[in-house]
This record gives structure tokens, sequence and C-alpha cells, in this order.
């Protein structure tokens, strides 16, 4: 999927400015309830001054690396209120999963909602539109302009490096269990990456609103072609690796059997621009490492 600029700018234009919050000045203590949220402010310039499970930062998203600075706000939907306002915020950040604390956060900092996934399938886009939101509610419109050009610019040198390359499809996933994985498709941040760097998703049945099927190990074999390259992404819980050796069906997987199978370390699967480039450098450093 290509990020046609002018797009991108109706889009932001055709926002209602009721959706976002008054206050008096640009936002620059903000807690994210959020981590795409999180990742995309750290990558502005402006960390987040709390995040919600912060302790878990270095499992699910990486890079950017978490300030030490940023402050834990407890998990989910069980955040501390108290820690969140003694951080004196002018700002808190929920997704619609978080937006139900509202009526309990709007005491303390006005809210603003996040809202990546949505019936348009587009999560890549969405994700810029949303960026340009963050830029204007913490008065960092030039550096986000500055970023976003620079990820259309490298989302292009990454099509650029593979357009010659071995490009066979590729099956996302996250391990469930020994038997089962999350694989994702279409309405995908990866599939709009994919997309973008000119690259195709071996699974082209259907996914639900966030962009993914949890299916068999046998069904995904059933629907894969012969030539695909399987990618799981960290983390995978240890007990499911000795068992996975184990297991007839994994052992007799075509792509298996041929060496096709390759574990990622962790990307953001629901986050925004900056875990979307972070997939699609690691998919192009493995592709082009394939034998020609």
């Amino acid at each position: 999927m290509s990020i046609d600029r002018r797009s991108f700018l109706i889009g932001v234009s055709a926002l209602s400015v009721a959706s976002f919050p008054v206050f008096a000045s640009s936002a620059s203590r903000i807690v994210s309830l959020d981590y795409a949220a999180a990742e995309t402010l750290i990558s502005l310039g402006l960390p987040p001054v709390g995040v919600q499970s912060a302790d878990h930062w270095n499992r699910w998203v990486v890079e950017p690396e978490l300030p030490v600075s940023v402050a834990n706000v407890g998990q989910d939907l069980a955040v501390n209120l108290e820690v969140i306002a003694a951080l004196k915020p002018d700002l808190i950040i929920t997704t619609p999963y978080t937006d139900m604390l509202r009526g309990r956060l709007e005491p303390i900092a006005p809210v603003h909602m996040v809202a990546v996934y949505n019936q348009t399938g587009t999560p890549l886009k969405n994700a810029y539109v949303e960026t340009e939101n963050l830029g204007r509610l913490a008065g960092l419109q030039g550096g986000v302009d500055a970023f976003l050009t620079s990820a259309d610019a490298e989302f292009e040198s990454l099509k650029v490096r593979l357009a010659t390359k071995k490009r066979p499809p590729v099956a996302l996933v996250n391990f469930m269990d020994r038997r089962h994985v999350r694989v994702y498709g279409a309405s995908s941040l990866y599939q709009n990456v994919l997309d973008r760097i000119g690259l195709e998703n071996a699974w082209t049945r259907p996914t639900n609103y966030w962009g993914f099927a949890t299916v068999g190990l046998e069904e995904l074999a059933r629907h894969a072609p012969q030539d695909m390259h399987l990618i799981a992404f960290e983390p995978i819980v240890d007990e499911i690796k000795p068992t996975l050796a184990s297991s007839p069906i994994w052992r007799t997987m075509p792509v298996v059997q041929n060496g096709n199978y390759q574990v990622f370390p962790a990307v953001l699967t629901f986050g925004m621009v900056p875990s979307a480039l972070r997939f699609a450098r690691l998919i192009t450093d493995y592709l082009e490492g394939l034998p020609s």
C-alpha cells in the first residue's frame, strides 16, 4: 500500500476539530495507555511521561527503546490513577479498548483516543493520520512532517532493494500453542507493509477486523503455496519450542522440511509507523540473505 501524501492530508483535514481535546497550549507531558502511540511519541522526540505495561515493553515492542524516565502506570484496564495524576499530564492517550476508562481519566487531564484499526482495513495509512493528530496536540507538526517524509523515503528504499531479489510469498504468524497460530493477512499492518514494499502474503484467506485468523498448523499448511517462507515473531512461549520439534504436523510441513522457517524478534503487531518500519527492515534483511 502506497501512502499518497495528498490523500493523507485530505484525510487529516476531514477530521472533526471537536474530536481533539481542548487545552491552553501544546501538550508536553503525555501519558499513553497504548504502546503504538508511545512508540510514535518516542520517534517524534517527545517520549511519554508514563505508559501502561512499561515493564513488558521489551517483550512486545523492543524498538524504539523505552527511556528509563518513562513511568509504568499499570496494566491494560487496571491502570493506577494515582500514579497517572502524580505525573501531572497535559494529555492522556487511549485506544478504543482503553477509552472505557475515559470517565475516570478526564478529571486528571484531557483525553484523546487514537484509533488505527477500523473498517477501512488500512492501518498503515490510518497510522499516518494519527501521527499527524499527535503532532498537532503536542505542537510537533514540523517534526511529524519530517518523520513521515523520512518513513516514505525508507519504505521506497526498501522496495527498491527488494526489486531484484528473490521474493517468495511469506506467511506471518504468532504461535498461540504448538498446534495453532495467529496468521496475518488482509487488514493487518503487516499486509499494508508487504503491499508497500512489493511483497506477497502467502495467506490470502479471510481475516478478522484486526487482520488475523487463528488457525491450526494443518490448515496453514493446506492453504500455503509450496514455495512460501514462514515467519514467526517472538515472543514464543518456551514450552512451545520443544513440543513443536516433536509435532508430526510441524515436521511434515513443506516449509519446515525445506528450511524456509525463520523466527523474527518481536514487532508490535498493532503498532503504528515505527513498528511498520521495523517489520519492513526485518523482512528486507531476511529476503536479501536468501540464496538467489
